[in-house]
């Protein structure tokens, strides 16, 4: 099946390529019990955290979780971070660019639900992405190389290019690696670390 597509563009085949990794994804998060989940993200929320014990950031970039898509609640980790006076920011999506702002998100932030289920401010204060020191990104899949496969949009590798250079950039991640994803172009960025259930990735 991989290879349908042959005889067209090399295009093509690439987007079979990065589609078949999603869907199988998708499919492996939708079949987790919750009781599964329910363990594999207390995990995951442990092991994030104890990589902030670790690198000691002033302020962070965390993803607010779409739970129709299976994504971890990472209100846990946010939590910890505010009790430790570590500022925490979070992205807004601007759809019709294919980009992701930097707002302020603090206890008395207020939020809503956009039409695509995603939650954010409902005023946000924007804040220059140059001060973060760490993004949690979202993913579905990665590999022993540290390329990520998301939800096909491009966002987070957009906003990985604006930030500065010694920022980290760590996948939160349900499963262990997958295979090399071979498709991987110049707009691919890939990440730092990826934290899943049994162990942290260096790369």
């Amino acid at each position: 099946m991989l290879y349908l597509f042959n005889l067209q563009s090399s295009v093509s085949t690439i987007i079979l390529k990065k589609d078949i990794v999603r869907k199988t994804y998708l499919e492996r998060r939708k079949k987790l019990s919750s009781s599964k989940f329910e363990e594999e993200s207390s995990q995951l929320v442990q092991n994030t955290i104890e990589l902030i014990k670790k690198y000691k950031p002033k302020c962070i970039h965390c993803f607010l979780p779409i739970h129709s898509k299976g994504e971890i609640n990472t209100t846990p980790i946010i939590h910890y971070c505010w009790k430790n006076k570590i500022n925490v920011v979070v992205p807004v999506s601007n759809f019709a660019e294919g980009t992701l702002k930097t707002a302020e998100f603090s206890p008395y932030t207020k939020t809503k639900k956009t039409k695509n289920n995603i939650t954010e401010p409902i005023d946000p204060i924007w804040k220059k992405n140059d001060h973060i020191d760490i993004v949690f990104t979202p993913l579905l899949a990665f590999d022993p190389q540290g390329n990520r496969v998301g939800y096909g949009k491009g966002f987070y590798d957009r906003f990985f290019s604006s930030l500065h250079k010694d920022a980290k950039r760590i996948g939160i991640s349900l499963f262990k690696p997958c295979t090399d994803i071979e498709n991987i172009n110049e707009y691919d960025v890939p990440l730092t670390h990826c934290v899943t259930p049994d162990k942290t990735y260096f790369f």
